[in-house]
């Protein structure tokens, strides 16, 4: 039986890159059938709807219209869902010129509130206001969440990262809640730090840390520092959880001056896809996937941006022929 997942191949580059997903997972011996879905302002829940059914989203980057009181499309896709949760493993690619090769790291970011909530007004002529949300029962609920990630992966520690010597009440209430979870996995080490001296930290020695526990503007800005220490873009893979949906996505994309040349990375989608293999439970298909784009890094086929020559089509065809 074919596994049904809804496809976003989004905008700019998207729609190539995840047509080398699509193809490659199907010389790989998967079924799929694919419930394509364009995802825009007007759009939301149409997407959504098919989200729902399938349980799984594969998504590229989306145009995000800077629109006064409206939320950017995959923003709103994922409130419509109840996506509470976001994962980035950070690991670097192998022969990706990373400039921290053995970088292994989790960001957990919660995405239902903090000052992504939405709520901005005009307060008077020339100053605004927005309003950062945060809510113990969302605090614990992400807590918890890393923890998890931390034991399910074998991670000795979580950070929880924070501003609370500024945002002394919302920021630390996310703290103390935090803590407090952290009593219940006497198994893994805990610590806290403030964000700016985290990203410190990172740029320094990025390798003492295991799992990042952040709150929502924190962890959008952290997770693609450390994507950027680990190799850009094939170290940005995103997993976004809600309840009874998972979407596995890839933040970049926006290459306007690659559209419609054949010189865009596909690999970066493709992560992506082989994480969403990973959570369906097909793990062999997963790993014989991931060992054929190691094996075309590994061999020199890498796209421009990586240093390389090769077009979409090469690390395409690269891939499939080590599969």
């Amino acid at each position: 039986m074919a596994h049904r997942i809804t496809l976003v191949p989004g905008d700019w580059i998207g729609p190539e890159t995840c047509s080398v997903v699509q193809e490659v997972f199907q010389a790989a011996g998967l079924e799929i059938d694919w419930d394509v879905q364009t995802l825009s302002p007007n759009t939301v829940h149409v997407v959504a709807a098919s989200a729902r059914k399938t349980g799984l989203v594969l998504a590229a980057r989306v145009e995000a219209p800077r629109t006064v009181g409206s939320l950017p499309p995959f923003v709103a896709l994922r409130r419509a869902l109840g996506v509470w949760a976001a994962v980035r493993p950070v690991r670097a690619m192998p022969h990706s010129g990373a400039r921290f090769p053995d970088l292994d790291l989790f960001v957990v970011r919660e995405v239902s509130e903090d000052i992504y909530a939405g709520f901005e007004h005009q307060v008077t002529d020339g100053v605004f206001e927005a309003i950062k949300i945060t809510t113990e029962a969302a605090c614990e609920r992400i807590a918890r969440w890393a923890f998890q990630v931390a034991r399910k992966h074998g991670r000795k520690k979580v950070t929880i990262v924070h501003k609370s010597n500024i945002m002394k009440r919302s920021d630390g209430l996310f703290l103390t809640t935090a803590q407090r979870v952290a009593a219940e996995f006497p198994d893994i080490q805990s610590e806290e730090v403030i964000v700016d001296a985290l990203c410190m930290k990172l740029v320094t020695r990025p390798q003492q840390f295991d799992v990042l526990l952040t709150g929502n503007l924190f962890g959008d800005i952290v997770s693609d520092l450390v994507s950027g220490l680990a190799g850009g873009i094939t170290a940005s893979t995103t997993l976004s959880y809600g309840e009874g949906v998972a979407l596995f996505s890839n933040p970049h994309g926006k290459a306007e001056a690659l559209v419609g040349k054949g010189l865009a990375n596909p690999l970066p989608m493709l992560q992506a896809g082989t994480a969403m293999l990973r959570h369906m439970g097909l793990t062999a298909e997963q790993q014989r996937i991931e060992a054929a784009m190691l094996g075309a890094l590994k061999d020199g086929v890498r796209t421009v941006d990586m240093g390389g020559t090769a077009g979409t089509a090469e690390v395409r065809d690269a891939v499939i022929a080590r599969l």
